[in-house]
Parts: structure tokens; C-alpha cells; sequence
């Protein structure tokens, strides 16, 4: 007899991408893959835990005939970087320079490597006349490795240089960087026009927001990475994957402002998920683990019994995510580890609520980790929200608590405001159909408008660890039913 699914038996894998070995097994892709090979997407846009390294991470040789060069800056020498600054010129163009040279030297490196002798014979010509015999991993291309270069050949480039070469110890750092950038990216052009069309590369990058510090100097070496990886797809425009394919946190890529930013609406996508991918992306875990079918896989090893206000257990999950895969993997392992505490096969509703506390301790965890460089206040702003009580108040509920926490009253709209971009806080839905209260988050709709008029709302996904009651203060004293459904 043919045993039957157990949820003690189901490997949920790990929330970070980069240390989960199985991926590729269960890797769920709704199309990005796609899109990105026919040369319709070159920015891969989404909030942390959206799923955007898990797409860098996919172990693919290569996309649409192009091989693919993974370029991750965990360990990207941020300050050596930021030292072009010292040439004078505007920021964000001399990262743009500086960045062209780190996307077409890795092009130059991977070419070098080719079976065709021909090609590798050109690369490794490029190569050798900008690093020497020096030798090298992909990682070595980065830019602590400009201090490396031992010349710069003429023509004549800036004040710095004159004709012949000039030893780099007598050129100051930063325009050392910079001028070695222009001056090779002449060369490293002249290569990638006469290989990209018949060897075409795509390099992915990522792990961008690991230098985020929210200066102006990162602002603009970001937006310069941006600028460099147009300008060459650009260039090498066709039918098939863009030369450079950038992964970066939506958070931050709001707050970067540079020329044309409009323009490249049309060329990102934005990792977005429903009930039905997250659900899938559950499934596919399980299927792995345990012998059933994908599409079958939720159903055997979580209980169809309803919940609480008429709700059942993938509704009830959903809603406390803020419709991440890695908020959906993250509930999915808290309910495993509860039902296993609990002796059940299966995971039942009685699971669920016990998994909800850790599960919102970890959401609590998440958004720290997502804030901390950029929101000073995070820790007092969720005070505030603790002292109110409730999930649901009012904005005069809000300036109050920010008061009684020791913050600047007169911020309370921009605190709230703050609170509303990471998606703590919800607003009224416009529009609505049917009976009970109806709430919004940003990550529902990018153009929501935050109407702090009305009620307001926290995540569900919070409630436990903040220890708000599903309710709202009343003008009576009487606590109003929170009718917001599950």
C-alpha cells in the first residue's frame, strides 16, 4: 500500500537563495526567465524576500544563445570605488564610465575562455594589455583591482595623461580609476562590437543593495550602474537577452533619481506573486520531498478544515504575507515545525495559529533588517504602533502615540507615510464591493495613494509580534470588531 504524504517528511529548503542547494529542483518561474531571453526586460525590480536572487541564482549556462556571467558584489570594495569621486566630475557620470569598464572587462574575461581560439585569442589580447600577466577569477575584476593596473597607454586622456604610458603611483586614486576606465572602455567597445553578435554574453548582477548605506555617493554610483547597463544593451540591441541584466531592491531603486529615468519603464520587471505562485512555489517543496503531484501537493500535507471567521489555511497564510515567496516558505516551515511538535501527519489549523507568532517575529526580523540604514526611527515607530494597541486606528491615534514615544509630532504624516511604503501599514480600499472594511497595501498596487483620512491598518503579518488586538478603540471605550476578513 502506497504511503501517504507526511508533512514530518517535507523539506521546505531555506529562505536565502544563496545557500538553498535544492533550488533548482523546485525553482518556480512565472515567465521572468522568458521575457528577459527575448530581450523585453533589463532590470529585475522587487522588494527583499520577492524572489529576485532566487532568478540570479537559477543555474542556467545561458539564455536565449547567450552565456550567462553572474557578476555578485557581496564583497565589492565599495570605498575604493567611490574614490572616482576625487576626479571632479559629475558622480553619477563618472560611475557611469566606471561601471561600463566592470561590465565589458567581465564580457573580456568570459570570452578569454572560449573554445573558439580565435575569440580567446582577441579577449585575452584586451585583457593583457589592461591587467598585464596578471591572473584572476571573475571576483578579481572588481575594483580594488584597478589599483592593480600597472599603466595607462596614451593618446592623451584628461589632464593626467599624456602620450606614451604613466606609472599609476603618480596619478591620485580616484582619477586613477576613472581615467583607466575611460581610457579602456575605447578598447573593451572595439571587442564587444565584433564579438557580441556572434557570441553573445549576458551578465547578471547582483546583491547591489550590500553597499546601500543611503549616501549620496551610493545614490549616484547605483544610478550610474543603471546608466552603464543601458547604454550598453543600447548598443547591442537585437532580439535576444540584453547584455546586462541588473537585480535591484525596489526600495531603493525609488530612491534613486537620474536622467531618463522615465525611459526605462518598459525594460524592468517587477517580481510580483499571487495565492496561485506562492501556492506553487509551497507545492513544488513538497513534491519534492514526498510522492505526490505538484498540483496535489498542498492539499495532502495541509488540513482542508476551516479557519477562524469562515477562512481556510492557504487564505489565511496569504494574508499574513506580504505576497513574498520568501514570507510564503518562511510561515510553510513554522507550520511544519508545529505540527511535527504536535504529532501531526498533516498540518492543522491549530498549527497555524501557534506557527503565526514566530512566523510575525520573523516578519518583524525581515523589515528591521530591510530599514535599519534607512530608518533611524524604525524601532520607536514600531513602539508607537505597540502602544496604540489595536490593528486598526486612527491618524489621531497615530499623533498621540508619537507623542508618548518621544517623537517629533510635527513628522507624524511622514513617519506614517514611512510605515505605509513598507507595507506595516495599510489604507481603506477605493472602490470596494461587498460587506466589511477593505484595506490596501502598497505591494497590492504601486500607485495606491496613501489616504491617511480614514481608518488605517497593520499587517496582519505583525499583529502577533506587536500584540495589537484585532480590533480598533471606539469614542465610547468600547472596543469595535475588527471586520476585516481573513
Amino acid at each position: 500500500m502506497k504511503a501517504m504524504p507526511d508533512i514530518r517528511d517535507v523539506d521546505f529548503g531555506r529562505l536565502d537563495a544563496e545557500s538553498d542547494k535544492k533550488l533548482p529542483s523546485y525553482f518556480v518561474d512565472t515567465g521572468v526567465i522568458e521575457r528577459i531571453s527575448r530581450g523585453e526586460r533589463q532590470f529585475v525590480i522587487g522588494r527583499k524576500g520577492s524572489g529576485k536572487t532566487a532568478l540570479f541564482q537559477h543555474p542556467l549556462k545561458s539564455i536565449g544563445g547567450s552565456h550567462i556571467v553572474q557578476l555578485e558584489f557581496s564583497d565589492y570594495a565599495w570605498e575604493s570605488h567611490k574614490a572616482v569621486k576625487e576626479l571632479g566630475l559629475p558622480l553619477e557620470n563618472a560611475y557611469t564610465a566606471s561601471w561600463i569598464f566592470t561590465f565589458l572587462i567581465s564580457a573580456c574575461r568570459k570570452w578569454s575562455t572560449s573554445v573558439d581560439q580565435a575569440v580567446s585569442k582577441k579577449a585575452k589580447s584586451v585583457y593583457l594589455k589592461i591587467y598585464g600577466a596578471e591572473e584572476g577569477d571573475l571576483k578579481d575584476i572588481l575594483f580594488d583591482r584597478f589599483r592593480r593596473l600597472r599603466k595607462i597607454e596614451g593618446p592623451a586622456v584628461g589632464d593626467f595623461i599624456k602620450a606614451g604610458s604613466v606609472e599609476i603611483r603618480d596619478i591620485p586614486d580616484g582619477a586613477h580609476l576613472a581615467h583607466a576606465a575611460n581610457a579602456w572602455n575605447r578598447k573593451l567597445f572595439e571587442l564587444a562590437d565584433e564579438l557580441f553578435k556572434t557570441k553573445p554574453i549576458t551578465i547578471f548582477v547582483d546583491r547591489l543593495d550590500d553597499g546601500w548605506d543611503a549616501s549620496p555617493e551610493i545614490k549616484a554610483m547605483l544610478s550610474g550602474a543603471i546608466k552603464a547597463a543601458r547604454t550598453i544593451n543600447l548598443r547591442y540591441a537585437a532580439k535576444r537577452p540584453p547584455a546586462v541584466v541588473l537585480f535591484l531592491r525596489s526600495d531603493i531603486y525609488s530612491q534613486l533619481d537620474f536622467n531618463d529615468k522615465n525611459k526605462i519603464g518598459a525594460d524592468i520587471e517587477h517580481v510580483n506573486w499571487d495565492q496561485g505562485t506562492l501556492i506553487d512555489i509551497a507545492g513544488a517543496r513538497i513534491a519534492e520531498s514526498v510522492p505526490v503531484r505538484k498540483e496535489d501537493a498542498w492539499s495532502a500535507v495541509f488540513s482542508d478544515k476551516q479557519m477562524r471567521q469562515r477562512a481556510y489555511i492557504p487564505n489565511y497564510i496569504i494574508k499574513r504575507t506580504m505576497l513574498r515567496p520568501r514570507d510564503m516558505i518562511a510561515f510553510c516551515i513554522y507550520c511544519r515545525e508545529a505540527a511535527v511538535s504536535n504529532g501531526h501527519s498533516i498540518v492543522e489549523p491549530s498549527d497555524v495559529y501557534e506557527a503565526e507568532k514566530a512566523y510575525s517575529r520573523h516578519i518583524y526580523e525581515e523589515l528591521r533588517d530591510e530599514m535599519h540604514k534607512q530608518v533611524p526611527e524604525y524601532e520607536d515607530l514600531f513602539r508607537a504602533l505597540n502602544r496604540i494597541g489595536y490593528s486598526r486606528f486612527t491618524f489621531a491615534d497615530w499623533e498621540k502615540s508619537i507623542k508618548d514615544v518621544g517623537l517629533d509630532s510635527g513628522k507624524c504624516k511622514q513617519y506614517l507615510l514611512t510605515l505605509f511604503e513598507y507595507a506595516v501599514v495599510g489604507v481603506p480600499r477605493v472602490g470596494g464591493k461587498g460587506g466589511g472594511s477593505k484595506y490596501e497595501f502598497i505591494y497590492e498596487n504601486r500607485f495606491l495613494e496613501p489616504n491617511f483620512v480614514d481608518d488605517l491598518v497593520v499587517h496582519h503579518a505583525l499583529r502577533k509580534h506587536l500584540n495589537l488586538k484585532d480590533a480598533m478603540p471606539a469614542a465610547d471605550g468600547v472596543a469595535e470588531l475588527d471586520l476585516d476578513e481573513d
